[in-house]
């Protein structure tokens, strides 16, 4: 795991985790993070609260656009998973109101899912709801390619959204396409290969 803080990430998350240092807006710092890995993971952004469109763009966008090329010059091989949000597409009060407040966050991250798919990489693009700080595994999983509005019916735990990251390697079908994830309704019934089976590659 990347992490600016590396002491105070290793606090919180234990010696079953290995933390690399490192910035996604210093290029210089990735190195060592994207050398010999597997699969990578890009969750960063902005914590929440008010934040200007600069903190934004480094972040956000040119944070995504530095790990790539660090990974692709480290001979990166695997598949890159990116966490957006949900509302990157369809215009909503909501979605208006957070790029006012949270420097155009849903715009940038809509462009930097474009250049994610033009950048030659296998990957995987999750549009995550309303993220809650839930037990995971309580409620169905809805995945789609519907573009769904930034709203909090559209929610889901934090935990199920990690453990769609995980499990979507273990389907090829998930490769190069680009889904919604939220809660469904009712409780979990559905396996993952089920819950993957509708997805479509990215045109």
């Amino acid at each position: 795991m990347l992490a600016r803080n590396p002491i105070q990430a290793a606090r919180r998350l234990g010696s079953a985790v290995e933390v690399v240092p490192g910035d996604v807006t210093q290029p210089h710092t990735l190195s060592s993070a994207v050398r010999d890995i597997t699969h990578l993971f890009f969750t960063a952004g902005v914590a929440m609260g008010f934040a200007r469109e600069q903190l934004i763009v480094a972040t956000e966008y040119q944070g995504v656009l530095n790990v790539l090329a660090a990974a692709r010059q480290a001979g990166f091989r695997g598949r890159f998973l990116y966490m957006t949000a949900i509302g990157v597409i369809t215009p909503s009060l909501s979605a208006a109101l957070l790029n006012l407040f949270k420097g155009n966050t849903l715009r940038w991250r809509r462009r930097v899912e474009d250049d994610i798919r033009a950048s030659g990489v296998d990957y995987t693009i999750i549009r995550a709801g309303v993220l809650l700080n839930s037990p995971s595994g309580k409620r169905a999983i809805e995945v789609s390619q519907r573009a769904h509005a930034l709203a909090l019916r559209h929610r889901i735990a934090r935990a199920d959204v990690a453990e769609t990251f995980v499990q979507a390697l273990n389907y090829p079908n998930t490769a190069r396409t680009t889904f919604e994830v939220i809660w469904g309704k009712g409780p979990r019934r559905e396996p993952w290969d089920l819950v993957f089976s509708r997805l479509k590659p990215d045109s």
